[in-house]
């Protein structure tokens, strides 16, 4: 059974930590999950600003804001968290590189963060703690982009979950349909059809629409061959995150579940398409 026992919610005291709380809270009582709260601490040091700071430096109380810290992330959220079998820890370094040690020092199952955008920008950018937890971890990840605009109020009751998959996502197909067997969801899976952009209905070729039609059916089909589902796969057109967003918005899916892969190359990456998933859903996303 899939269960996510050990939950990590990395917090940094903003507003998105309070907006994901209620998610968080729902997912604990849910599988009765153990809720690890982690603050890492960011200390800027006192010569990367002004040369005469400098000399300011040894009379910085670093142990006294540490336990500043401590004392604020003991009484974070507790009204917020109430009931849950919680645990705070605080650290002192990169977020994103703590983040990823706890999770594999507390064999942690889920890792639940919102992520940060402000402004015009929300819908591009993609929080930078987050793109490097989603990088840097083996464990799923829920996110929320817009917490505060999610329309999934309901956080404890799932009807419907939304899998997005490619071609090659024979564990992710296998994974959606054990999870949303196992929490009674219906499942509705989506298939990206790649274009450069969505053909017109007035201006498309036949030819070319029905080649990459067919071609990803027989994909489609490759792939719950080894997956042994059976599901009726959506076909639509389009750039991936769009059809995902629409694809939620119709059947108002309580979640999207999608996997991440990691680009090979120089410096590597979280797939494209797994960023513009998780700016674009209307819904909470738990990749895989």
């Amino acid at each position: 059974m899939i269960a996510f026992r050990r939950i990590l919610f990395p917090v940094d005291f903003s507003k998105q930590d309070q907006e994901a709380a209620p998610f968080v809270k729902a997912m604990a009582e849910r599988f009765h999950s153990e809720v690890f709260l982690l603050h890492a601490a960011e200390f800027m040091p006192a010569w990367y600003g002004p040369p005469d700071a400098m000399a300011l430096e040894p009379t910085l109380n670093f142990k006294g804001l540490l336990d500043e810290r401590r004392e604020h992330l003991i009484q974070h959220l507790s009204a917020d968290l109430a009931g849950l079998h919680l645990r705070t820890v605080l650290e002192v370094g990169d977020p994103a590189k703590e983040i990823a040690k706890c999770a594999r020092q507390q064999k942690i199952e889920l890792i639940m963060m919102p992520t940060h955008g402000y402004g015009p920008f929300r819908r591009v950018l993609l929080g930078s703690v987050t793109a490097k937890v989603l990088h840097d971890t083996d464990c799923p990840v829920w996110t929320g982009v817009h917490t505060d605009q999610l329309w999934s109020q309901k956080h404890s009751e799932w009807r419907r979950f939304l899998c997005a998959v490619d071609a090659k996502e024979v564990s992710l197909l296998q994974w959606a349909s054990q999870f949303s067997r196992e929490q009674k969801a219906e499942l509705q899976v989506v298939h990206a059809v790649h274009a450069s952009a969505p053909i017109p209905a007035s201006q498309e070729s036949r030819s070319l629409h029905d080649f990459l039609l067919e071609t990803a059916q027989e994909r489609m089909a490759k792939l719950q061959a080894e997956a042994g589902t059976s599901f009726e796969i959506q076909m639509k057109f389009g750039k991936v995150g769009d059809v995902v967003r629409e694809a939620a918005s119709e059947c108002q899916a309580d979640l999207v579940l999608i996997g991440r892969g990691v680009i090979q190359g120089v410096l590597g990456g979280l797939r494209s398409e797994a960023y513009d998933i998780i700016r674009e859903a209307p819904c909470p996303v738990i990749s895989i």
